[in-house]
């Protein structure tokens, strides 16, 4: 592609982790595919997957282990990170922006400083969400969030005062708008792109004109990596827990314990249904191993796409992109939330009829089994309605951004 400036030119500014990241990268190649050049900021370890959907990858100007923003539920630190990395990096992805000249700004709603760049070229701004939105304070969505975060969340009440600093800083050198802490979490554009469907999201109703919902986009992203086993035969349970709940040796105990190969009876018979389980564990390499079971197949990585083709039932953490995958493959989802986000999306999943959350690990397989069987009674045609791409919801946009740009072509 010709390497226009001005008119056809989007700066994007990501989160480095693989859920934002995932969540987007079909919107970008949608973009790069209308004839727009795609500037995507990440960290070198998502090079390849973002040039894989056609568009230049920037590394941000910060070390790749000092940007950290994963871990969702210690809120209050998550603000004044937000803020100390905007500082840090905003003189060096100014100064290329103005270069740069855009015709607009994508930025994740967490990505401070994507927004306040936009501001200051006085160019059509989008946020992208790939968690659920708050909306409103007090809204439906505030209150879901709030009861996944309020046991701890004075524990970090301590990051208030170098926050507020750091604010105040933003705000005198840069002229910084919208800082309060739900302002910085959940930054709003000219224009908020959801990555999942107006049903999913918690008062979704409310929500008006500028808020456009896509759809999960991740489901449609392009697949890099194939998995190196052979799916075995029968019922197969699904598990991927994150990063956190893989530390959880009690559950871990009761996977291998309430799902490993059952000993067979004299007629050498089952009591209980066997399954075959393909399990996500991020702990394979350390000194202390853990046995696993035969009926085990245990991986740092799988292609989760292949998998979910063929399993009966995903025991999950609860993120965005994972359930909403588990939906479009017509899985049940056990969820085992962590933080006010996981909750939320669980909680929502629950009351929508497509999971449950996980209450006894000391009951399991018994709670997997009534989840297995939710797909009987489930509705269809509101499955259908929640994994669906709208991407024609971005065409309005793109009409009135092409107006503000005087760009006729």
């Amino acid at each position: 592609m010709e390497n226009i400036r001005g008119f056809r030119r989007i700066l994007w500014y990501g989160i480095p982790a693989y859920g934002h990241v995932y969540s987007n990268l079909y919107l970008a190649k949608y973009l790069v595919e209308k004839g727009f050049y795609v500037i995507y900021y990440s960290m070198e370890e998502f090079r390849w997957d973002i040039e894989a959907h056609g568009c230049e990858c920037r590394v941000y100007p910060i070390g790749e282990k000092e940007l950290d923003l994963t871990d969702g539920q210690k809120i209050i630190k998550l603000y004044r990170l937000i803020l100390q990395y905007t500082e840090n990096m905003m003189p060096f992805l100014l100064e290329e922006a103005v270069q740069e000249q855009p015709c607009g700004v994508i930025f994740e709603s967490l990505a401070l400083w994507g927004r306040i760049v936009g501001q200051l070229l006085h160019v059509p701004s989008f946020s992208f969400y790939s968690i659920a939105s708050i909306g409103r304070v007090a809204g439906k969505g505030y209150m879901e969030y709030m009861r996944g975060f309020s046991a701890d969340f004075l524990s970090y009440a301590g990051e208030l005062p170098q926050a507020w600093r750091i604010r105040n800083r933003i705000a005198r050198k840069w002229n910084g708008r919208k800082l309060g802490m739900i302002s910085v979490l959940m930054g709003n554009g000219d224009w908020n792109l959801m990555g999942y469907s107006r049903l999913f999201q918690p008062g979704g109703k409310q929500f008006g004109e500028k808020y456009r919902f896509l759809g999960p986009l991740a489901l449609y992203r392009q697949e890099t990596g194939n998995n190196d086993f052979v799916y075995p035969q029968g019922s197969m349970i699904y598990i991927s827990l994150g990063t956190i709940f893989n530390q959880d040796e009690r559950l871990i105990r009761e996977v291998v314990k309430q799902f490993g190969s059952k000993k067979r009876n004299i007629t050498g018979e089952h009591k209980d249904e066997e399954y075959s389980v393909v399990m996500v564990w991020n702990r394979m390499d350390e000194e202390k191993k853990t046995e696993f079971p035969d009926n085990f197949i245990v991986r740092r990585f799988v292609n989760q796409k292949e998998v979910m083709r063929q399993a009966c039932l995903f025991i999950s953490a609860g993120g965005m992109n994972s359930i909403h995958e588990a939906l479009y493959y017509g899985v049940p989802c056990l969820m085992c939330p962590q933080q006010g986000e996981q909750l939320l999306n669980a909680r929502r999943f629950e009351k929508l009829g497509f999971g449950k959350i996980l209450r006894n690990p000391d009951r399991l397989r018994k709670e997997a089994e009534a989840v297995m069987r939710l797909r009987e009674k489930w509705d269809e045609k509101k499955r259908m309605e929640m994994t669906k791409a709208c991407l024609e919801e971005m065409d309005v946009i793109w009409e009135w951004m092409r107006g503000v740009s005087g760009d006729e072509a």
